[in-house]
């Protein structure tokens, strides 16, 4: 009998294996790379996102700073730092610059061309100032360092990361306003024409002589504001403005007009606004008119500007209240009023723009 012998063909049973193993290996290749580009450009993000909010807050310390005390708009480095710093996971980030337009800033270098650069382009009629900031490492550099792609690549060294913010700050041209008004007229009277403004409540009080009156009824012909051309007072000048939100608080523009009521007594919001702001000794701003037209619930007020005032007290028809600051009642019989100081400073306001006239009171924007 013959025997037969059987021959494999060599290699051909582990073409599979060859197969799977390859495809291990690009799946694993694959794999890194996905998980470089994920990692790496996570990071990349997340520092970015750090940096922007740490850019963000320290731009708008540095505005507010500028704008309640312009003498010391050049010395904000330590604010900048503390707030950019404050943004940041490890608490450590770079401030490059605080530049711009404000009293004492240098004027800013030409923008990087990325994304890193301040959006928008710089306001022309305002102060601004920007804030760059970069990545700062424990060990003093500012490159982020990869954690896969130098792996595979063997080469990447790491990318410097870095974010821009701009604020502008100016009196306010739109903003949300307390729902009453006065007139320019009075407001020239009271600040002895702009030049008399005192601290607000954070800073310091007054002395009780800082009190002014804003009258509503004037019986014992004490206004020297009388009914007539743009700029004054009208019978029952001092109004409230209408309030569709039923809050006291109105969106108003100035040079724009607006509705309002020259009656005697305060609705229940706004003596719970009043009652609210005097409790808590709080800046509130009130619009400013130049011109009014009609009376009673047909009134039409055009608006010149807003002013910041600090209310300490009021008589109105069945509802009033002492001075916090005097002790005193400023209005008596017949008369209704508001008193309180005029003060020069900052507000923070719903929607606020800026470019209105300058009657003591000044926002700030982010603007880039």
């Amino acid at each position: 009998m013959r025997r037969v012998t059987v021959r494999r063909r060599p290699g051909r049973g582990d073409d599979g294996a060859i197969a799977a193993t390859v495809a291990i290996l690009l799946g694993v290749g694959v794999l890194l790379g996905v998980a470089a580009v994920v990692v790496d450009v996570g990071r990349l993000y997340a520092e970015r996102e750090q940096l922007q909010s740490g850019a963000d807050a320290a731009a708008w310390a540095v505005g507010e700073g500028c704008a309640t005390a312009p003498a010391e708009c050049a010395n904000q480095s330590p604010t900048a730092g503390r707030y950019a710093d404050g943004n940041a996971a490890d608490a450590a980030t770079a401030v490059t610059a605080i530049c711009g337009t404000g009293p004492g800033l240098a004027p800013c270098p030409a923008a990087a061309g990325n994304r890193t650069g301040c959006l928008g382009t710089v306001p022309q009629d305002t102060p601004y100032a920007e804030v760059r900031v970069e990545t700062r490492l424990p060990d003093g550099t500012n490159v982020l360092p990869p954690v896969f792609a130098r792996a595979l690549s063997g080469g990447d060294d790491g990318t410097s990361v870095g974010a821009c913010a701009r604020v502008a700050w100016g009196p306010p041209r739109v903003a949300e306003g307390f729902g009453v008004t006065f007139s320019l007229c009075e407001w020239r009277q009271l600040t002895a024409d702009g030049t008399t403004f005192w601290p607000a409540p954070s800073v310091g009080v007054p002395p009780s002589t800082a009190e002014r009156v804003i009258r509503l009824k004037d019986a014992q012909g004490l206004n020297t504001c009388p009914a007539g051309p743009s700029g004054w007072d009208r019978p029952g000048g001092f109004g409230w403005l209408d309030d569709p939100s039923a809050s006291c608080a109105v969106t108003v523009e100035a040079d724009g007009t607006f509705g309002g009521n020259t009656g005697n007594s305060a609705s229940r919001p706004c003596q719970t606004a009043m009652a609210n702001a005097l409790a808590a000794h709080s800046v509130v701003l009130i619009p400013v008119y130049d011109t009014v037209r009609s009376q009673g619930a047909l009134t039409t007020y055009h608006l010149a500007g807003f002013a910041t005032f600090v209310l300490t007290g009021y008589k109105l028809s069945g509802f009033s209240a002492r001075s916090w600051l005097s002790g005193r009642r400023l209005c008596s019989g017949a008369e209704r009023c508001l008193y309180g100081y005029f003060v020069r400073g900052l507000v923070r306001t719903t929607g606020a723009q800026i470019g209105g006239p300058d009657l003591g009171a000044a926002i700030v924007n982010l603007v880039g």
